[in-house]
């Protein structure tokens, strides 16, 4: 077999122009292969942060029911916002903090205008701790943790539709939990959008929570409470644990259980990727039938001498499969260390990404794991191998007197 292998490299060598169209192919493709799934990542990681540290948090507690009726009677379905109900969700092990939110529609009226309109009531400095990217959601102006209490950051679309701009004073109208009309000043302080993921509502605020449960009368309620994990890879283990400990009156929903969407999403793209990927490596490998079947016809009176001095169909079987599988593994090798060094300088410099509908763009920093690094590898070295085998089977079965007479 050792011989077999120093022929094969030989060959490999010998045949320069031919070895180097097979060798660019799988090249090729391992390099845009290892770059597009490396920029996918760092595009799915980036889209994922912020939606959960700059949005949903990692979990959220809600009394039981209230996901299926948040569209009917979110503030009749509210739940303690107490320091003891907060202590009992953060004495959990692996919680690291939780933080009180009150989800409310409202009118807000500035220069004559009113429009509806969406609100998340926030604790600013609790806020931060389980959502730590939605200061980065800030466009322009400061964000609540910096503003007076009764203050408010406007999604530019609800800004424009009111003709408000920093420093403006609005009224905010809605009914309380028993259905009575309230209304309080709120200050244009700053205008918030998400970064990389297009809101589902373009009409959206943030106020501060005390202000919200003043107006709504909620004074130590919330309507959710969202949680922060020490190992977001126990997710689904923390959710249970909470359950547990907050009893069956509410339940415990996941960040995925929110905006299940993002993962069909990602699916897709996903999808789409191995696709164009397929794509670019079916390519590759005809490239490879093509060379190995041009080496059989090229090298036809040296296979009849090798028969003819006792070397073996299978024998012969093997070297043209093993200068195959030596082509696939150094252009794999190649390939997938050209994509990993584009995709380590991306990471480093970082991509600046304008998603269509995101208020603002989102910097993206590729990644790729070694495990799909090394499974190209095997990809492309089996990949070229399974090319070559027709051409292989086409050159073991040739007869020694036909081979030796061929032109």
């Amino acid at each position: 077999m050792l011989s077999l292998l120093r022929i094969a490299v030989r060959n490999v060598l010998r045949h320069r122009r031919r070895s180097l169209i097979t060798f660019s192919a799988v090249f090729l493709a391992l390099a845009i292969m290892v770059g597009i799934r490396g920029f996918m990542n760092g595009m799915q990681s980036g889209m994922r942060d912020s939606i959960v540290k700059g949005q949903t948090g990692q979990l959220q507690i809600h009394r039981r029911g209230y996901l299926k009726n948040v569209a009917k009677s979110s503030l009749e379905m509210d739940l303690p916002a107490s320091d003891e109900f907060i202590q009992k969700v953060t004495t959990v092990p692996g919680v690291t903090h939780a933080a009180a939110r009150i989800q409310f529609g409202g009118m807000l009226n500035a220069r004559d205008s009113t429009t509806v309109a969406l609100f998340t009531a926030i604790d600013p400095e609790q806020e931060l701790q389980v959502c730590p990217l939605r200061l980065d959601q800030i466009s322009s102006g400061k964000p609540l943790l910096h503003a007076p209490v009764q203050a408010g950051n406007l999604s530019p679309e609800l800004a424009a539709s009111l003709g408000a701009k920093l420093g403006d004073k609005t009224t905010l109208l809605t009914n309380d939990r028993d259905g009575v009309l309230n209304a309080l000043e709120v200050e244009v302080v700053g205008t918030v959008g998400a970064r990389g993921v297009p809101l589902p509502d373009k009409k959206v605020g943030l106020v501060t929570l005390s202000l919200a449960q003043e107006l709504l009368r909620m004074q130590g309620r919330a309507t959710e409470i969202v949680v922060s994990i020490r190992d977001g890879e126990r997710l689904h283990e923390m959710q249970r644990r909470i359950q547990t400990a907050i009893g069956s009156d509410y339940e415990v929903a996941t960040w995925l259980e929110i905006v299940p969407w993002l993962e069909d999403a990602f699916a897709t793209q996903d999808f789409g990727f191995n696709l164009l990927v397929g794509i670019f490596l079916f390519v590759a490998l005809l490239g490879v039938v093509n060379t190995m079947l041009m080496a059989v016809y090229e090298r036809t009176r040296e296979i009849g001498t090798m028969m003819s001095v006792g070397v073996r169909r299978r024998q012969i079987l093997a070297l043209f499969l093993l200068e195959a599988a030596i082509l696939g593994l150094a252009g794999g090798v190649l390939g997938a260390a050209a994509g990993c060094a584009c995709v380590a300088y991306l990471s480093h410099a970082g991509v600046t990404l304008k998603m269509g509908g995101a208020a603002m763009p989102l910097t993206l920093h590729p990644f790729i794991q070694p495990g799909y690094v090394v499974f190209v590898l095997l990809l492309a070295t089996a990949g070229a191998t399974l090319a070559a085998l027709w051409p292989s089977l086409r050159a073991s079965r040739l007869r020694p007197v036909e081979a030796l007479s061929s032109l």
